[in-house]
């Protein structure tokens, strides 16, 4: 049994090279946490959106700070939730459209990280 999980397991590191694709790689790795900070994120800035618009404070400055924050974090929740579906149904098979996309794709994601 246990030489079995160790033999799906290096076939499984096997298929999945930062070569093949930086941001098939980088989601494979990384995919499922960011995804749950990204939907925590969302989740407390809009609670604490609510408790400053139940305030009175939801309208001025400081108020919507935290729901353009909210929104921002559903949003990048929603695009890697989107990534992460889409290799997991593809059985995280290699994409067939060049490596210049996926570096800017795994750009384009970080950069929509660090907005948090």
């Amino acid at each position: 049994m246990k030489e079995e999980d160790e033999e799906r397991e290096e076939d499984l590191e096997d298929e999945i090279k930062p070569e093949d694709g930086l941001l098939r790689y980088w989601t494979f790795l990384n995919g499922e946490q960011y995804r749950l900070f990204a939907a925590l994120a969302a989740a407390f800035f809009g609670v604490l959106w609510c408790f400053l618009y139940v305030l009175g404070a939801g309208q001025t400055a400081f108020g919507i700070i935290p729901g353009v924050l909210s929104v921002i974090s559903f949003i990048v929740w929603r695009a890697l939730d989107e990534g992460l579906r889409k290799y997991e149904a593809s059985g995280w098979k290699k994409d067939k459209h060049s490596a210049r996309r996926g570096r800017i794709e795994l750009r384009s994601y970080c950069g929509c990280l660090f907005l948090l």
